[in-house]
């Protein structure tokens, strides 16, 4: 039975400022009531303390199942009205100059209100195992238990540009309320959540630690537990399936907690399978987390908590590259400062072994207050591993065969098989519901349930190997010397990728990726370089001289996507049952696509650079670079390129190739540009009496790019096209006689693909706020909606006095509603650039993709052409007699005229996607050295929307009328 849901329009209220200092009135000794105790704040202060409610109450939004606001908090106003605090996340050199110098951390606080005056209050709020927001609805009649998931659903906006009323912008934060039905074996009591009003009513949590079903209950300061067995020496010895009835204790025994005894805990609840602690700690208050799998007993029912964790339990949407808690301010009130959570992106050379070593330490940490003690050793020597296991998971990885690129659909299905199971194990490393008695197809059918259109998830296994070999070739005059090298890489990966359709299909993707690349050349140093500084036998520092490379590069890459879609309700079945549908049953439901590269090139590079070397003198007579450390600049200029693409496509209920394709391409004169840091060990040796210090550019090529452009080639030529043969033969129809027209077809086909029905620009978030409302023929930005409002509103004058002045009002509120459009658009920028992210294997990056459609005139413009097109074919088809040199004529006329109307065409704004990528990987490295590299990676990517701006025209479509907005952040 599914429960009524209701969507509640509500505005969002600012309560001011509040700092995280401690309130100093307190409140003790309150019985109970059912009257509601309101706490008098001085409204007069510019900035606000919490009370002691808002932080019993508090959630980081971060572990709910929602991806909306889940980089803010919620707590409960005095009288049970929902409020949200949105804070500022810190590194740690802007944190510690806003804690020590600008009066400490900042937050700003807002009113959830309904838009019907009719607010919906609550007596507690938690979140229970499955990672919903719960609430404790009040009623002040019956103090009866009313629970209600709550559910954010997005923040609308609409601006009415053209509208005569002052009021022409509204605002709704659309609220989802579902009645909760629990079972008794899972009912929180929860009254004594706020120990400011009802200190005598129980507070006893329900808890699960991986399928064993535990109370927690808070009294006297303490804490108190039962159904533990008497002893629990390791955090794997509790298996509900191998317990006895009689081992598991029903009385109440202490538990022992890490804490001061002059810490007071003020409440506790339950958030997922964990249990919050707010705690008093005299000049400040704190939450911890305790996490059930912490709690031992060496001897009979003594329990203790080896660990309270400062970072709470978070959903899947906020482990992946969205966790606030990795920085050294979380952005929240009640957390601690980490000084260990900077960033180390921009540390030369070691930021990754940082990252690796921060990592293994924190889970190493984990494992000791598990007693899982072989498992912390290992943890410490992989913090220390320089690059070992990335050669052994490499190897590995790189001789499965069931993960190459596929060929056919028997061999696609029996590849996924066997491999589906290593992308669960990614997967529940973040949603940890798998040992807490859900299953893996409700797992995945949570995650893909909350999917919105243009979403998707991706787990994604990535395998390489490097390699660079170089030689002394010859001597030039001028004492240049000239290396000759070998540089090689194969690339291995496997991914799926899960997505849902308007209509609750969910997508299948299995795509897996093979690339070899193979460059040979000639790189020499012209110049000398300069010596910086030295210390003894230490030389370090240095100008490097310009260094040329000739290079000849082949490159060989294969694709395959195998996919199919399923009902969203078939999902679980499936997924529980070893992908149960039989094997004719998925071939007729999927498609295969095979896509084969080859490309063969010849270049050259030249670049300069500033190089930090350390150089030490191991004799006499030779020196080794280790590291070697530079920033450079590299242009590339690429005389010729050849590119073969080979596609294949076996449709739905097909095993043979239903449609092929190839292409054969020559470009000429391509030219590009990199700035580069290039950060490695490299134990190459110099004569002492070498005065020139060079290294082959081509080692260097893999490594770090901080600026990259391109420039398309001067010259492009397509020297065969398969489709082209297709087309005359469906064109000919076996009369040989119009095949001179062909290329001319072709050519206002073209001409046709350069004006699409719509078109998508996609850019940095940072230039968010610039909407361009048109572009150019050459799809080029212009007419910036800042200037909209210079343009007239109406196309006759107005002849009366009262028609002008209602015409210089509407203007009016048309620029004001785009300034306030504009300023709102800011802030939302703003707001996801401040947690863009590529730290310690996290990654998050917005950004914003603008959707263009033709004008009305242009796409009347594009059929009128195609109409005439398909016109002349089929007058051609028919006639008995071809006039070769009229149609000729009639097709060149055709393009000249078309084309000159294409020219002052435009496109449309009609819509703006924002975007987020974020990721979560696990990385496997050897040390960058000068000639092998091997790196693995493991990582979950999830392409989220955050937001949709759409713009609505008047009805000639020459002007935006309304602008609607929704944003899920």
């Amino acid at each position: 039975m599914t429960n009524k849901i209701e969507m509640v329009s509500s505005k969002l209220i600012p309560m001011g400022t509040f700092n995280g200092k401690k309130g100093k009135n307190r409140v003790e000794g309150v019985a109970n009531s059912n009257k509601t105790y309101h706490k008098n704040n001085d409204k007069q202060k510019k900035e606000k303390q919490f009370s002691l409610n808002n932080a019993n109450n508090y959630v980081y939004l971060g572990s709910t199942n929602t991806p909306l606001l889940n980089n803010m908090g919620i707590t409960l106003s005095d009288d049970g009205s929902l409020i949200l605090i949105k804070g500022k996340t810190h590194d740690l050199f802007t944190g510690l100059y806003q804690k020590h110098i600008k009066g400490g951390f900042k937050y700003n606080l807002f009113n959830i209100e309904s838009q019907n005056s009719n607010n919906m209050k609550f007596k507690e709020i938690y979140v229970d195992h499955k990672g919903f927001l719960i609430g404790n609805r009040f009623n002040p009649i019956d103090n009866s238990r009313d629970l209600y998931k709550i559910k954010f659903n997005r923040v609308e906006e609409e601006y009415s540009l053209n509208d005569t009323s002052s009021k022409t912008f509204d605002s709704n934060f659309i609220v989802e309320y579902e009645k909760y039905i629990v079972d008794d074996n899972l009912k929180q009591d929860l009254s004594n959540i706020n120990n400011v009003v009802e200190l005598k009513e129980n507070n006893i949590l329900k808890i699960n630690r991986e399928g064993l079903d535990l109370t927690i209950k808070l009294k006297d300061n303490a804490l108190y537990t039962q159904g533990l067995p008497n002893k629990i020496a390791t955090s794997d010895q509790v298996d509900s399936s191998q317990m006895k009835e009689h081992e598991v204790e029903v009385e109440e025994h202490k538990i022992k907690i890490p804490l001061k005894n002059t810490d007071k805990i003020l409440a506790i609840k339950p958030i997922l399978n964990q249990v919050q602690l707010v705690v008093d700690k005299g000049n400040k208050i704190k939450i911890y987390y305790l996490d059930p799998l912490n709690i031992f007993a060496i001897k009979d029912y003594q329990y203790e908590v080896t660990r309270l964790k400062q970072e709470p339990p978070l959903s899947f949407y906020s482990m992946i590259g969205e966790n606030n808690y990795k920085n050294y301010h979380s952005g929240q009130p009640f957390s601690t400062q980490t000084v260990g959570n900077f960033s180390s992106r921009n540390i030369p050379f070691f930021s990754s072994f940082i990252d690796n070593s921060r990592l293994h330490i924190n889970k190493a940490k984990e494992q000791y207050a598990l007693k899982e003690y072989r498992s912390m050793l290992k943890n410490i020597a992989k913090a220390v591993d320089p690059g070992f296991r990335g050669l052994f998971c490499n190897i590995k990885q790189l001789i499965n065969s069931s993960t190459t690129a596929y060929n056919s659909k028997p061999m696609a299905l029996y590849g996924i098989k066997e491999n589906i199971g290593k992308s669960y194990d990614v997967l529940n490393r973040i949603v940890k519901g798998v040992k807490n008695g859900v299953t893996q197809g409700e797992v995945i059918y949570s995650l893909v349930n909350d999917l919105k259109d243009k979403e998707n998830i991706t787990i994604n296994h990535h395998s390489d190997v490097r390699a660079f070999f170089g030689i002394n070739a010859f001597q030039l005059p001028n004492n240049i010397g000239v290396n000759a090298f070998l540089l090689a890489s194969y690339v291995k990966s496997h991914s799926i990728t899960l997505s849902k359709s308007e209509d609750n299909q969910i997508t299948f993707s299995f795509i897996n990726n093979n690339k070899n690349l193979f460059v040979a050349g000639l790189s020499a140093g012209i110049g000398g370089y300069e010596k910086r500084w030295g210390l003894e036998c230490v030389d370090y520092g240095f100008v490097t001289p310009v260094m040329a490379s000739a290079l000849l590069s082949a490159s060989y890459t294969k694709k395959s996507n195998f996919s199919f879609s399923l009902d969203i309700n078939d999902i679980p079945k499936f997924i529980n049952q070893g992908l149960s549908q039989n094997e004719n049953e998925l071939i007729n439901k999927s498609t295969l696509e095979i896509d084969q590269d080859m490309s063969i090139s010849l270049g050259a590079e030249l670049r300069s650079e500033a190089s930090f070397d350390v150089d030490v003198m191991v004799n006499p007579n030779m020196e080794l670079t280790v590291p070697r450390n530079a920033i450079g600049i590299n242009f590339i200029f690429n005389l010729l390129k050849l590119d073969l693409n080979i596609n294949k496509f076996i449709d739905h209920g097909k095993t043979d190739v239903t449609k092929k394709s190839k292409k054969l391409d020559l470009n000429l004169l391509e030219l590009g540009i990199d700035v580069y840091r290039d950060l490695k060990f490299t134990p190459s040796t110099t004569n002492s009496d070498n005065v020139i210090q060079w290294y082959p550019l081509t080692s260097v090529k893999d490594f770090e790019l901080m600026v990259k452009k391109r420039i398309n080639s001067l010259l492009s030529f397509t020297l065969f096209k398969s489709e082209n043969l297709i087309r005359v033969e469906n064109l000919e129809q076996d009369k040989k006689n119009i095949k001179g027209i062909y290329k001319r077809v072709l050519k206002l086909n073209t001409l046709l693909e350069s004006f699409p029905e719509k078109y998508h620009l996609s850019n940095k978030i940072d230039k968010l706020d610039s909407i361009y409302l048109n572009l150019s023929s050459d799809k080029k930005p212009i007419n910036k909606l800042r200037e909209d409002s210079n343009k007239n509103l109406t196309t006759v004058l107005p002849q009366r006095k009262e028609d002008i002045f209602q015409t210089q009002i509407t203007k009016e509120n048309r620029q004001h509603n785009i300034n306030h459009f504009l300023s709102s658009l800011k802030e939302r920028k703003e707001i996801l650039s401040s947690q863009e992210k590529d730290n310690m294997n996290e990654k998050f990056k917005p950004y914003f993709i603008a959707n263009y459609q033709l004008s009305r005139e242009g796409s009347l413009l594009r059929s009128d052409l195609q109409n005439e097109i398909n016109h002349i074919v089929e007058e051609s088809r028919n006639s008995e007699q071809v006039d070769l040199n009229k149609i000729k004529e009639k097709l060149n006329d055709l393009y000249t005229r078309y084309k000159q109307q294409f020219a002052h065409v435009k496109y449309q704004i009609a819509s703006t996607d924002i975007m987020s990528v974020s990721e979560l990987s696990y990385k496997k490295k050897t040390l960058p050295t000068g000639f092998v590299r091997l790196g693995n990676k493991k990582a979950i990517i999830h392409t989220q929307v955050k937001g949709n701006i759409n713009y609505i025209y008047n009805e000639s479509e020459d002007r935006v009328d309304k602008i609607s907005t929704n944003y899920y952040y």
